[in-house]
């Protein structure tokens, strides 16, 4: 395995286990507080949002440590492609606002990230070869 792929590989498990986590804490907190957290760019409804932003972080969560222990590899590029999929549409190919020119930055920024991570969910795929 080359020393690229296993930095790609790496940085897709590290940007899509932090991503899961932001998004447990949300949800986990949200619950808690009562409280619908406003993700204008996600495409569930205010009476689904906890739980649908719940079920993305578990699902997450679920195939990066599946495909991070080598236990089931085949789940981890399909989140990574919905991740990217869900950025694209929800922050570029929709009505979503930005506050301002720094939080458009960010979010293209964090959709760049997302397809860095892609790429490293397809490298997963890849057989190893010592």
């Amino acid at each position: 395995m080359t020393v690229f792929g296993f930095l790609l590989r790496l940085y897709s498990y590290v940007f899509n286990l932090i991503l899961c986590l932001f998004l447990l804490g949300v949800a986990l907190i949200a619950n808690a507080s009562h409280t619908i957290p406003k993700f204008g760019m996600l495409p569930f409804t205010d009476e689904n949002m906890i739980r649908g932003v719940l079920t993305l972080a578990i699902v997450g969560l679920v195939s990066t440590l599946l495909a991070a222990t080598g236990i089931f590899k085949y789940l981890f590029p399909v989140w990574t492609a919905i991740v990217l999929f869900l950025m694209l549409k929800g922050f570029i190919f929709s009505h979503y606002t930005f506050a301002n020119e720094a939080a458009f930055k960010g979010a293209l920024w964090l959709t760049f990230g997302a397809l860095g991570a892609f790429f490293g969910g397809l490298w997963v795929l890849k057989s190893k070869r010592w």
